[in-house]
């Protein structure tokens, strides 16, 4: 367990204080977390845990606590010790006068997306006793945690972020089975669910919004570092997050005709190459999870028409480091915690090139808590392969 402290009146009290618990009894992992975490001053907690462990359990660990909750199911978790063997469960408190916050649930998502999301900002910023329009870029961020099964991802992106647009939002999707292997990519076994929560509630098809009012600095991060190349492709056939064919050609052979052009080779069956649909100059990143044949396994869906800009891996640990290093700048020079949403995507691409335990590294250095990603929620933007997070600046003794 980690913490950073504020002074009030000469007396030490934590602004922010991270946990790990692990092991494979959902039960006594919630008592642990909630004894780690417990302290008169919490204002709200973020649990992530393992998708392996039933999540009933942790996600009542705000009765325990007598402080909101939120927080999701991961293929995989970040925070101290989170390397360590077995399920794991991370959690964030957030303590002291300086942080309120608001939240509200987006239920439906598979039928209602755009509108249910843009209600539950409202729904966040009433409970903090103001409006949607109300809130303040310097004083308020959203963060999300979106049920990543139904592919209504990027419908609640947009419809969040448009509810409060001069506020950043930062967030990440649940774990999907894109891990899994070939299986179809949006199915799920029903024995590994995916789910969020709120106030003691599992949740499913649904997502949470949490509106922070910070008295503390706060720097909204996202971190890329994939590269433009010269190719351009345009997508002739998909369905869902399965691309059949670029330019009029079966998809998998057109990709490694077009790779192979620059001197390059596609990486099978999981490539590091990746596409980016550019709007307005901004590149929205979609990662190629799999080979499959003569088809394309994405991790997020496109459509027919689609113009794709293929990216190439850059600098992963170089592009970590700066962004992190100048979200610490903009802090003052220390940062307190860092709610983080990593993208697979990165940590698949560290775990090949062995540089897994530096990532983590940076990710520690910064009192990193969060989860890994499939999709990760940049402002109105839903992307792939990204880092996005909060950084909270530490207090000044």
């Amino acid at each position: 367990m980690a913490s950073f402290r504020r002074y009030s009146g000469g007396v030490a009290e934590p602004i922010a204080r991270q946990a790990f618990v692990a092991g494979r009894v959902p039960a006594d992992l919630a008592r642990t977390l909630a004894d780690q975490l417990a302290g008169p001053e919490l204002r709200l907690a973020f649990v992530f845990a393992d998708r392996r462990l039933d999540p009933a359990a942790l996600a009542g660990v705000h009765r325990e606590l007598g402080a909101p909750v939120v927080g999701c199911s991961a293929s995989g978790v970040i925070g101290p010790r989170s390397a360590e063997a077995g399920p794991g469960v991370v959690g964030l408190g957030l303590y002291g006068d300086w942080i309120r916050a608001g939240i509200g649930v987006a239920t439906n998502l598979s039928g209602a997306a755009l509108t249910h999301s843009h209600d539950a900002v409202h729904r966040a910023a009433a409970a903090l006793g103001t409006s949607a329009d109300a809130l303040e870029p310097g004083r308020h961020v959203g963060i999300t945690m979106i049920d990543g099964r139904y592919d209504r991802e990027e419908a609640f992106c947009i419809g969040s972020a448009a509810a409060a647009p001069r506020i950043r939002f930062v967030g990440g999707c649940t774990s999907t089975d894109h891990r899994e292997g070939s299986a179809p990519p949006t199915s799920l076994p029903t024995s590994m669910p995916t789910s969020v929560w709120a106030n003691g509630e599992v949740l499913t098809d649904a997502g949470v919004v949490v509106v922070l009012e910070s008295d503390q600095p706060f720097h909204a991060v996202t971190s890329a570092h994939l590269v433009p190349t010269e190719l351009r492709t345009v997508v002739t056939a998909a369905s869902g997050r399965v691309i059949e064919q670029l330019d009029c050609r079966p998809a998998a052979p057109r990709l490694r005709q077009l790779i192979e052009s620059i001197g390059d080779r596609l990486d099978e069956p999981r490539p590091s190459h990746a596409f980016a649909r550019y709007i307005n100059g901004v590149p929205y990143v979609r990662s190629l999870h799999e080979v499959s044949g003569d088809h394309l396994i994405l991790t997020c869906a496109v459509e027919p028409g689609h113009v794709l800009r293929v990216m190439q891996p850059g600098d992963l640990l170089g592009a970590t480091r700066r962004d992190l290093a100048t979200a610490t700048t903009r802090l003052g020079g220390s940062i307190a915690a860092f709610l983080a949403f990593s993208s697979t995507g990165r940590h698949d691409e560290a775990t090949a090139r062995s540089t897994g335990h530096e990532l983590a590294a940076a990710y520690a250095a910064c009192h990193a808590v969060g989860f890994h990603t499939p999709s990760e929620q940049s402002g109105m933007l839903l992307v792939n392969h990204t880092l996005t997070g909060l950084a909270i600046g530490a207090p000044k003794s």
